[in-house]
């Protein structure tokens, strides 16, 4: 399995506080299946480190990785970041190539402030996709404008841009709100993939295995969400869409 979202490079957000916690959350990600992590701290957020595409994320990134394997931790570490989307800089950030793209490829994670205007979000989504960059939309079931108005995502779904749950939503760990909306996205078959979303080892851990061990779903589908589209991401390649085969099964899903 691929992990296309977790905070594991410690001491450069609100993710892991140590090496120690680091290497015990990518220690425990192997266990249960997972053998690549897309790196994914915080970028572009106020008044915190901004953790963009230079010479200072690179030296971090790389330090990490090294320690992964100096412990011989058979984890796959690539870079990328979960890129705050102000309205008023991402054009600028993305015109100036500041911003780190998942392992370099077309597809930029973004998030969303939790109460923000859909209109807004809206605008953001597509003045990124103009800009030749895929929006990977990470945990939309946690904002309100998705929870009062599922059929968002529905539209920027068919608009091509990808949706990324949180395994924590799914599990009912970030609010009855997230759990629901991920839910219908989920059997509705509004989702591209499921990512861990991970900062620690007690609260929100990596892995998967609570997941697949909960959800009453098709493995076939379970397996594109947590692999198959996730490697077509990191890979730079296209996701299915709807009217392909994997979309027209019998089970119901897209």
């Amino acid at each position: 399995m691929i992990d296309l979202h977790c905070h594991i490079i410690p001491y450069i957000d609100d993710g892991a506080k140590s090496i120690e916690i680091a290497c015990a959350m990518a220690k425990h990600a192997y266990r249960t299946g997972v053998d690549t992590i897309v790196a994914t701290p915080h970028c572009n957020l106020r008044n915190a480190r901004p953790n963009y595409r230079d010479r200072e994320y690179s030296m971090v990134f790389s330090t990490f990785r090294a320690i992964l394997k100096q412990k011989q931790i058979p984890i796959k570490l690539l870079p990328g970041a979960e890129v705050f989307a102000h309205e008023e800089n991402i054009r600028r950030l993305i015109d100036e190539e500041m911003l780190v793209t998942l392992n370099h490829s077309r597809y930029l994670l973004v998030e969303f402030p939790f109460h923000g205007d859909g209109r807004g979000i809206c605008r953001t989504l597509e003045a990124i996709a103009r800009r030749g960059l895929i929006p990977v939309i990470a945990h939309p079931e946690r904002y309100d404008a998705v929870q009062d108005r599922p059929d968002l995502v529905e539209h920027w779904f068919s608009q091509g841009f990808v949706i990324q749950i949180n395994k924590g939503s799914l599990l009912g760990r970030l609010g009855n709100g997230a759990q629901k909306t991920s839910l219908r996205l989920l059997y509705d078959g509004f989702a591209h993939v499921i990512a861990s979303d991970a900062h620690d080892m007690r609260h929100r851990p990596p892995g998967f295995l609570s997941l697949t061990e909960s959800l009453n779903i098709d493995p076939r589908y379970l397996h594109m969400l947590l692999h198959d589209n996730p490697s077509r991401i990191i890979n730079d390649e296209p996701l299915p869409r709807p009217g392909d085969d994997f979309y027209t099964t019998e089970e119901g899903y897209r």
